[in-house]
């Protein structure tokens, strides 16, 4: 189907470009990053008629500020561009917090060579096959935005917090956080669950462990994000405090150092291992996957043995799909627990 721009009154941004007309006409912000312009123009004419403001990019790269600067209801992104070598950057605007309740729509095509797998289903809370039927597109997207917003509004009255002494404030953390994981994926959104943990991160704020509450508040805010990475972010987040608050008070001097000099070796790490990914230098990728699995929860980051571990078995098998996926999951991670308290 061949459109023409300048016969159809399409008002879009495009990272760079003109500023479309004033902001009162639209209710949301739709993004759209693929490096195709016949597949840009055929979205932004779908949404023509939507009350949504659409803004492109045709790079992982240029995407990135303009996103931020855009603050989008919801981003499509073709996959290619997602999983292709060389975007590490766009991994990171995936993996951002600030942008954790933003759905994320992949858009795949046909013959692409791009799988859609368990790993990418986990990643993105919807796709859309290419190329877009114009008819069906726009509630397409409109569904993604309504099932989003009608999971927080199944918020349940249950209660979590079980009964304590109210002087007891450990046992009414670790009983909390005891019945968020078992009730997950469901508790995230109990109405008593964020502000339960906020209250107890006032509470606890500088008791035994560094940082406890401040990751306490980082799973409080998450508990309003109901997309696949809003899920993700919430359940790692209460697994890290569970992990805090069964470690004994720190009675070694200088552990809290130790720790946080494992994570900065991570970190510095990570760059390494992407390009050891793009030699196909699979060897050190097991080294580095085994070195995790053996240490990381004795230092206090149990999701760090597990990605380690799976990183040592993906290598194993030259999976570099695999790789760079898990990858994307230690940018994440460390990117979650690498941070000073608030």
């Amino acid at each position: 189907m061949n459109f023409n721009l300048l016969a159809t009154p399409v008002w879009r941004r495009q990272a760079g470009g003109e500023t479309a007309p004033p902001a009162h006409r639209w209710e949301q912000t739709v993004f759209i990053v693929d490096d195709d312009a016949e597949n840009l123009r055929a979205m932004s004419l779908a949404l023509a008629g939507e009350a949504y403001r659409v803004e492109t990019a045709r790079s992982a790269d240029a995407a990135i500020p303009a996103i931020w600067a855009a603050e989008p209801a919801l981003i499509l992104s073709n996959l290619r561009l997602v999983t292709a070598d060389g975007t590490p950057l766009f991994r990171k605007l995936v993996a951002d917090g600030r942008l954790v309740a933003v759905p994320i729509v992949a858009l795949t095509e046909m013959g692409s060579g791009i799988e859609w797998n368990e790993a990418a289903a986990n990643r993105f809370d919807a796709r859309i096959r290419m190329p877009i039927n114009p008819q069906t597109f726009p509630g397409k997207v409109r569904s993604v935005l309504d099932s989003l917003a009608e999971a927080l509004s199944r918020r349940t009255t249950d209660r979590l917090l079980a009964d304590a002494p109210a002087d007891d404030l450990w046992g009414q953390l670790v009983k909390l956080l005891e019945a968020i994981e078992a009730g997950l994926p469901e508790s995230q959104f109990c109405a008593d669950t964020q502000p339960s943990l906020r209250r107890l991160a006032e509470e606890i704020e500088g008791l035994r462990h560094p940082g406890l509450a401040d990751f306490l508040r980082q799973a409080a805010g998450a508990s309003d994000a109901a997309t696949a990475r809003g899920r993700s972010r919430f359940r790692s987040l209460i697994q890290h405090c569970r992990e805090l608050v069964e470690q004994e008070p720190d009675v070694t001097p200088g552990l809290a150092e130790l720790c946080a000099g494992y994570l900065e070796r991570r970190c510095a790490e990570l760059s390494n291992l992407e390009l050891a990914l793009s030699k196909g230098d699979f060897a050190a990728l097991g080294k580095a996957g085994h070195n995790m699995k053996g240490t990381g929860a004795a230092y206090g980051f149990g999701e760090l043995t597990r990605i380690g571990a799976a990183l040592d078995t993906a290598a194993k098998g030259s999976d570099a799909r695999a790789v760079g996926e898990l990858l994307a999951q230690l940018d994440w991670y460390l990117g979650m627990v690498h941070r000073s308290p608030a």
